[in-house]
C-alpha cells in the first residue's frame, strides 16, 4: 500500500495542472481524518496550493489554506516577518537574537510557500572569522534543471555568502546559470553565471542595509528566493 508520502510525490508528477488539481481533490476525501496540519508536511502544503488555482475548495480546505497563506503573510503577529509589497519578509537579526527558533520556522514557511525544498535547515551560527548565520540550503526544480542554493549572512561584515549548483536531469553540471542578488531599492547589486562545473562561489557579496531576494535566471525562466532584510 502507498503511504501519504508516496501518493502526494505521484499527483505532484502530474504534468496537467487541472489534473494534478483534481486528483488532490480526491486525495483529499480519500484521507480527510489524517490529513496534516499547516507546516507538518511540505509536501501536503505544496499540492494545496498548486490544487486551490483550479479547484473549487470545500469549507474545511479553504480554513487549512487560510491557515497556511496566514502564516505567510502574518495576519497573526510574529515579530520576525513583516507583509511588504505583498511578501512576507525575513529579518536576519531576529536569526541571532532570542526569537530564532520563531525566525527560522518563518524562512522555512516562506520558502515552501515558493516551492523550495529545504536540504540542509537554517540557523547554524558559528565564527569563521566573522558571525555566520546560514539561512540553510535549499533546492527547488527549473524544467529539466534542478538549482541548489547555500545562503549564508556574515554579521559582522554586512555580506552574504552565496554558493549554486546547478545540474540537468541526468545530474550533469549546467553552466551559464545565472545567480543575482537583488535589492529592492538598488536593483542587482551582483550577478555571476555558473562556471563549466555547474557552480557559483561567491563568499563575500558586499549588501548592506536593505531588503534583498536571490533570483536564479536559467534560459527563458526566473526563480526567486523569498525576501530577507538585512
Amino acid at each position: 500500500m502507498n503511504t501519504l508520502q508516496e501518493k502526494l510525490a505521484k499527483i505532484l508528477s502530474i504534468k496537467d495542472e487541472r489534473a494534478c488539481a483534481e486528483t488532490f481533490e480526491s486525495f483529499c476525501q480519500e484521507h480527510a481524518d489524517i490529513l496534516p496540519m499547516p507546516g507538518e508536511n511540505s509536501m501536503f502544503d505544496k499540492a494545496m496550493w498548486a490544487a486551490s488555482k483550479h479547484t473549487t475548495l470545500s469549507k474545511k480546505d479553504e480554513a487549512i489554506l487560510k491557515r497556511v497563506t496566514g502564516r505567510l503573510i502574518q495576519e497573526s503577529v510574529v515579530k520576525p516577518v513583516v507583509a511588504k509589497a505583498e511578501s512576507a519578509v525575513l529579518m536576519l537579526k531576529d536569526l541571532v537574537g532570542s526569537t530564532k527558533e520563531t525566525a527560522i520556522g518563518a524562512w522555512q514557511d516562506m520558502l515552501g510557500a515558493m516551492q523550495w525544498q529545504q536540504m540542509v535547515p537554517a540557523g547554524a551560527l558559528r565564527g569563521v572569522g566573522t558571525q555566520l548565520v546560514s539561512l540553510g540550503t535549499f533546492q527547488k526544480q527549473i524544467d529539466d534543471a534542478t538549482v541548489q542554493v547555500n545562503l549564508g549572512w556574515l554579521v559582522d561584515k554586512d555580506q552574504l555568502r552565496v554558493l549554486l549548483q546547478a545540474k540537468d536531469k541526468e545530474e550533469n553540471a549546467l553552466a551559464d546559470v545565472e545567480v543575482r542578488v537583488t535589492e529592492m531599492e538598488r536593483g542587482v547589486v551582483f550577478s555571476r553565471k555558473t562556471n563549466e562545473d555547474g557552480s557559483v562561489v561567491a563568499p563575500s557579496v558586499q549588501c548592506g542595509p536593505g531588503q534583498y531576494q536571490i533570483q536564479v535566471i536559467w534560459l527563458d525562466k526566473v526563480v526567486e528566493t523569498p525576501f530577507f532584510r538585512i
